[in-house]
């Protein structure tokens, strides 16, 4: 096989697929490599979506030229970014492609340069970069390949050899670094993920094919139609925000109305598009599901006449938008489960993004929310540390004046809305919402592992009890670790409010508040359905 010299357009695609492939095939290990032994170590599923939404932007430029190749994927990259992992990622590649800006096909030389753009980007991102993790590894595999002796005169496939080799090694002192690994016996996720990567990448140099086991998902759907072949008159589109997070039964009245049907749901959120004779009797259906936004019915005879030089004044377009009072500030909230969404909403969030442990909404997911909202301002709670990153990054691709309130936890969430006024000031809001922050969080949930950690030994299914980010106690059953954090933190506060899992007895958690309650009588306690996943209990004190 001729060695590679230069990295031209078509291997540097077959190696970008190949990376995202490896990195898909790897991602539950990297999950498991999580440090705190519970379910929400989400790593490489946050890093795997990252890269196919680059890759399938990748798939739509034509371009023969590295660099813009490149830009495609840091584009993808950055539009489907989730969680810290995943926001990190994409800058890595948004280094990597400003690095190798207008080149045609990059030598070894080249790239290791583009690598040292990469490193600076990435810690740039990070406002407080910590040793130990991705960062680490590639910064350090970048300097440790670029003192080698003679590197640039390698060719492609003994160079990434080289540069896995110095990866893996990087990868391997994480835990020397970062205490809380060692700790745990574990290595860095996300530095395991970038050696996921390279080692695709290095498969496509090799020419040894990787095979993505891709998931089911929906299909795409094309529809073509002739001008003159138009049975249906009116093209009628709305949004309608559902009542239910399931409408087959909306789907099916829909299908019967006409042609050229696009029925998508994302929780809430329902958008449709079909050809109608009878737009009302759509609209006035859909309305049974839940509230009318943006519709749009255009007369597509009248558009074709236009076309063949008929002209028609404004009035054969029908353009209906709801009237929504405009509010100087709105807020969109990430939470997971039903019960945290209908809290939120009574609370006057104008958009809650499902998401959370083990569901990290992209960039993308919080911009498409962005853009929906009509207000002055717009406040971003992600109620999540892994959220954070990618709530910054969808207010710095967005025109709007948007505000991250750093909320690390559903209930900080919750109490910054306490603070908030849709027509006051934006910086009376962000101030009053702020005070949000000095709540604190018990959560409730199973480890995943057997596991040494801050001084417990804990066994795989044991039940963990988390307060701000510190194991305090484990116990045998959710039942017995929230009696625990009611005896040990019911005298300290004056309010605890106890959001219940999807899968927890509710009868059971009020017996059990009801018996503390005994004990001390001048603490409230409330209790609420959270329904959210993963954890049985999450607790708010103040």
């Amino acid at each position: 096989m001729m060695k590679m010299m230069h990295l031209d357009d078509k291997t540097l695609r077959s190696a970008l697929r190949s990376g995202y492939y490896k990195l898909s095939a790897d991602k539950e290990m990297i999950n498991s490599l999580n440090v705190f032994p519970v379910p929400d170590g989400d790593t490489g599923t946050n890093m795997s979506l990252t890269l196919k939404t680059a890759i399938e932007m990748v798939e739509k430029d034509e371009s023969s030229k590295t660099g813009e190749i490149l830009r495609s994927f840091s584009k993808g990259s950055l539009m489907g970014a989730r969680g810290n992992s995943g926001v990190i990622l994409s800058q890595i590649f948004g280094g990597l492609a400003r690095g190798a800006e207008n080149s045609n096909s990059l030598s070894v030389g080249e790239f290791i340069k583009a690598l040292e753009k990469s490193v600076e980007v990435a810690y740039k991102a990070v406002m407080k970069p910590v040793e130990g993790t991705i960062l680490t590894v590639i910064r350090q595999s970048t300097q440790w390949v670029k003192e080698v002796e003679g590197v640039e005169l390698l060719d492609f496939e003994a160079f990434f050899s080289l540069l896995l080799e110095k990866a893996h090694l990087s990868l391997k002192g994480t835990p020397e670094l970062l205490p809380i690994l060692k700790q745990s016996g574990v290595v860095d996720a996300g530095g395991q993920g970038l050696c996921s990567i390279f080692e695709g990448f290095l498969s496509a140099l090799k020419g040894e094919e990787i095979i993505l086991k891709e998931e089911e998902g929906s299909e795409h759907v094309h529809f073509l139609q002739e001008p003159t072949d138009i049975h249906f008159t009116y093209c009628t589109e709305f949004i309608l925000r559902a009542d239910k997070n399931s409408n087959e039964e909306l789907k099916e009245k829909i299908l019967e109305m006409g042609d050229s049907v696009v029925f998508v749901q994302d929780e809430d959120i329902v958008k449709v598009h079909l050809h109608t004779n009878n737009p009302g009797v759509a609209l006035e259906t859909a309305l049974k599901y839940g509230n009318l936004l943006n519709i749009k019915i255009d007369n597509m005879k009248v558009q074709h006449e236009t076309i063949m030089g008929v002209h028609h004044d404004n009035r054969d377009k029908l353009i209906i938008e709801e009237e929504i009072e405009i509010k100087n500030v709105a807020v969109i909230a990430v939470a997971a489960g039903e019960g945290f969404k209908n809290i939120f909403t009574d609370l006057g969030v104008s958009a809650v993004i499902q998401g959370g442990q083990t569901m990290n909404p992209s960039t993308e997911d919080i911009l498409e929310e962005v853009e929906k909202i009509k207000a002055n301002h717009i406040v971003i709670l992600p109620n999540n540390s892994n959220i954070i990153l990618a709530a910054e990054q969808a207010k710095a691709m967005s025109d709007k004046d948007i505000y991250v309130v750093e909320t690390k936890t559903v209930p900080q969430g919750i109490s910054a809305m306490m603070g908030y006024d849709p027509f006051g000031n934006i910086e009376d809001n962000i101030e009053s919402m702020k005070e949000g922050l000095d709540v604190s969080t018990i959560q409730i949930t199973y480890s995943v592992r057997n596991t040494k950690i801050q001084g417990f030994v804990i066994k795989e299914k044991d039940i963990l009890c988390i307060k701000d980010g510190e194991i305090v106690a484990v116990e045998k059953t959710p039942e017995k670790a929230l009696r625990k954090m009611l005896d040990l933190y019911g005298s300290t506060y004056d309010l605890i409010t106890v959001y219940v899992g999807e899968d927890t007895d509710l009868g059971k958690s009020q017996k059990i508040i009801d018996e503390n309650h005994k004990k001390n009588p001048d603490v409230e306690i409330e209790l609420y359905r959270g329904d959210q996943p993963v954890y049985y209990y999450i607790m708010s004190l103040e």
